[in-house]
């Protein structure tokens, strides 16, 4: 079973991805609410994949994506955001992101659905 930090400010968003991931059977390991909590949760926790929010207080996501990727090369971060700036996109990717999905991921949508599943799993796929 695939391993999961879920980082979203968003509690109510953080809450319902762990719904919809343990429904999708992968385990949850790890919820955080902003980058410097899930900085500190990576490090404890050492998840397959990273599901991880960009705007966030205290640390945003790009940092916080820096900061996992320097305790571990080799980190697989999926970014999940509602932001559509291509630039934004180009700079997680050049960071290290495995991938980018945009927000929403709407539980009734099986199309979204699929494809969480599929880049969550694809990203820890193509590091094996």
């Amino acid at each position: 079973m695939i391993s999961v930090l879920v980082v979203d400010d968003s509690k109510f968003m953080a809450r319902a991805m762990e719904t919809v991931l343990a429904g999708m059977d992968f385990d949850v390991v790890g919820l955080a609410h902003d980058g410097q909590e899930g900085y500190q949760q990576f490090e404890k926790l050492r998840p397959d994949v990273t599901l991880l929010d960009i705007t966030m207080p205290n640390m945003d996501g790009l940092e916080c994506l820096q900061k996992i990727r320097e305790i571990d090369a080799d980190a697989r971060v999926v970014m999940l955001s509602a932001i559509k700036d291509p630039d934004t996109v180009q700079r997680c990717l050049d960071g290290g992101a495995a991938s980018f999905l945009q927000k929403p991921i709407k539980k009734t949508s099986p199309s979204d659905l699929a494809r969480l599943y599929d880049t969550l799993e694809g990203a820890v796929v193509t590091a094996n």
